[in-house]
């Protein structure tokens, strides 16, 4: 008997040190990074649009104008919304990507989990226009100029899209306020330092000498200056006066 049961005891032992299979996804259907999307029956429509809302959706083709949107944090956007038929809307997972098209240089993305909303259509399910955020330094050098924005949508239910589309960034909102438009402009034009990723150093540019001296990470010190050495010679030129009078 005690043989007996210490060989149970020692194959007890052999199958509790053996590696177990590894676990399933919880959520079925769930496809995972380098995985094949499917659309299993699904369908998804991506658009762009003028405002967070669904109200202004219009499906997005290749070689369509979008437009850049200055945020009202001081950022810049291109608004980017989805349609979706046939997929679970509770919280799908949404990933975004802007690329430089002449150099397939990323410069701006977006990730995110939003519950998507319905649209009026019946089995159609919405997802607001949501903010593609072009990166500081970099939205100078596709203004104007063309994209490519690439999309991933998982419902983590068993529907997965993978979608790209080339278009053309036209111009900056022409909705948005002058002095944000204004803004923008000012930054690609003088090359501002916090517009460009080598600060507009190596690049040579049509501005003057002056133009250049005001390039400066901060435009409110570079106007201050401006003013106070404007005020300077005004002051000097009228004292000059008086006295020669």
């Amino acid at each position: 008997m005690n043989a007996r049961h210490g060989s149970l005891v020692a194959l007890a032992l052999l199958f509790a040190g053996c590696p177990q299979p590894p676990a399933t996804a919880d959520v079925p259907g769930d496809v995972g990074d380098g995985a094949a999307c499917a659309a299993n029956g699904a369908s998804l429509t991506v658009g762009t649009g003028s405002s967070s809302t669904l109200a202004t959706f219009r499906p997005l083709n290749d070689g369509d104008d979008v437009y850049l949107v200055p945020g009202p944090q001081g950022g810049q956007h291109v608004w980017i919304g989805l349609r979706a038929r046939g997929v679970n809307p509770t919280q799908p997972r949404v990933e975004m990507r802007a690329y430089r098209a002449s150099d397939d240089q990323v410069i701006g993305s977006l990730r995110v989990r939003l519950r998507m909303i319905e649209t009026g259509e019946a089995g159609v399910w919405g997802l607001p226009g949501q903010t593609l955020i072009l990166d500081d330094d970099q939205y100078c050098s596709v203004l104007p100029g063309d994209l490519r924005i690439t999309l991933d949508f998982n419902d983590a239910a068993g529907h997965c899209f993978r979608v790209e589309r080339r278009v053309r960034l036209a111009a900056i909102d022409p909705g948005a306020l002058e002095i944000d438009r204004e803004a923008r402009l000012r930054c690609c034009t003088q090359r501002l330092r916090r517009c460009f990723p080598d600060a507009g150093v190596s690049v040579v540019s049509d501005a003057s000498a002056s133009d250049v001296s005001d390039v400066s990470a901060s435009d409110a010190s570079d106007a201050s200056a401006s003013d106070a050495s404007d005020a300077s010679a005004s002051d000097v030129s009228d004292a000059s006066a008086s006295d020669a009078d």
